[in-house]
């Protein structure tokens, strides 16, 4: 084998390898592109107003196809939610389901996210949430809501329960687990602190 061959394979071969993950980070950066667009946070308002005499900037609208997003501070998540649990919506940020209620109103919002998947991160670290930790979501009208972790566990993949409907506001997020033969749930309940 010639030595020009041998160089084109082992290019060939790394470039198949690298794919993945040039695929995992374009995601990852379309997706904080997204949140970055979405504005600075209410604390960062707050501080904001502190140091600037008051005046804060009106958040920007979210971008193209993303109706809210999700916030997990104790885990580091911060990304945009859209409408619908395809692929495209999973490769973007975080899926809700449309057959469940909507974010921020009365009923079960699920909210599904890729785990370690060669397209994103999103909810990799989700399975490491603690009970009690707050879940912020924010609409298309920069509402806030705050639920808190109630429980967690480990269901089949056609569990139903996830999709449970209630006549409380909950929300339910889950991802896959156990390389995709499992779900992790983690079920949510509004905080008693939001104003409607």
């Amino acid at each position: 084998m010639s030595k020009k061959r041998i160089v084109t394979l082992i290019v060939l071969g790394i470039a198949i390898v690298a794919f993945p993950f040039l695929l995992r980070f374009l995601d990852r950066k379309r997706a904080e592109d997204y949140i970055n667009r979405i504005g600075v946070t209410e604390d960062e308002e707050d501080e904001e107003s502190e140091a600037g005499g008051g005046k804060k900037e009106a958040a920007p609208e979210l971008p193209k196809g993303a109706i809210g997003t999700i916030e997990i501070e104790s885990l580091n998540i911060r990304y945009p939610i859209f409408e619908g649990a395809g692929a495209e919506q999973l490769n973007m940020g975080i899926a809700h389901l449309p057959e469940t209620a909507g974010l921020l109103q009365k009923g079960n919002c699920v909210l599904a996210g890729h785990n370690g998947s060669r397209r994103g991160t999103f909810f990799t670290n989700l399975s490491s949430i603690a009970i009690g930790a707050e879940v912020k979501v924010t609409d298309q009208e920069m509402v806030t809501h705050t639920y808190i972790v109630e429980n967690t566990g480990v269901v089949g993949p056609y569990d139903a329960s996830v999709r449970a409907e209630s006549d409380e506001e909950r929300l339910t997020l889950f991802t896959c687990a156990y390389h995709g033969t499992q779900r992790f749930v983690c079920r949510c309940r509004l905080a008693t602190d939001n104003n409607e």
